[in-house]
């Protein structure tokens, strides 16, 4: 008498092994990846405009931040992390609004800041300075930071007091769904991405341009300015 075998059984291998935390964790990781390639890619999208519309200056600033190790840096981070790769894989992503991209560089910014600042002399103990002294930091970057989060927190008071928007497209991908506010606006004026040698320079002319008023509003006092 013969007996048929039992049908494989489908084992571990048919269950997911990742858990409900590792796919929300990836969904998040996802969507910084997807932030990321959309700022570089608007920032090399000013960077090629700002070549076409006025090659003069674009030339003078590249030569001005070429000698600059953050420029070499950067080119080398840029390079080892191949977010070339990234940013011309798949369709193009919408602009990301100028605003957006100046309000996550605020507070780096301000570090940088408060790092190349000199501390006044102290005659008298001032708000925050028993703070700062017992977390070793500088005055100027506890004062900053403590702004910026009064600053953040009441921004995001004001979203949730005000009225939900966009809350269909929030749900699915919220970044990869569609332009930003403003961003129509700004595909009509952007020239397309171009990949290829001058991309990085692109990147770095698009961070001059929209980044610039807010790193000169950090420019040492007394700085001469042009006729």
């Amino acid at each position: 008498m013969t007996t048929t075998p039992p049908p494989p059984s489908a084992g571990p291998a048919a269950t997911d092994p990742l858990t409900t935390a590792d796919h929300r964790a990836f969904a998040f990781l996802g969507q910084v990846n997807g932030s990321l390639r959309q700022c570089l890619c608007t920032l090399a999208r000013h960077g090629l405009a700002l070549r076409r519309d006025d090659p003069e200056r674009a030339r003078l600033l590249l030569d001005t931040v070429r000698p600059w190790p953050l420029y070499k840096g950067g080119q080398f981070l840029f390079d080892l992390m191949e977010w070339e790769d990234l940013m011309v894989d798949g369709d193009p992503p919408p602009p990301m609004p100028a605003d957006r991209i100046v309000a996550a560089c605020t507070l780096p910014v301000q570090w940088l800041a408060a790092t190349t600042a000199k501390a006044p002399v102290a005659t008298k103990l001032v708000p925050g300075q028993r703070t700062a002294a017992t977390l070793d930091l500088p005055l100027r970057l506890l004062a900053t930071t403590a702004r910026t989060a009064l600053l953040g927190a009441a921004l995001d008071l004001t979203d949730l007091l005000g009225p939900p928007a966009g809350a269909e497209a929030d749900d699915d991908a919220g970044y990869a769904t569609g332009p930003g506010p403003g961003a129509e606006d700004t595909d009509t004026e952007l020239p397309p991405l171009e990949a290829g040698f001058y991309l990085y320079e692109d990147i770095v002319l698009g961070a001059l341009v929209v980044v610039g008023p807010l790193l000169g509003d950090h420019a040492p006092t007394g700085t001469a300015s042009p006729a």
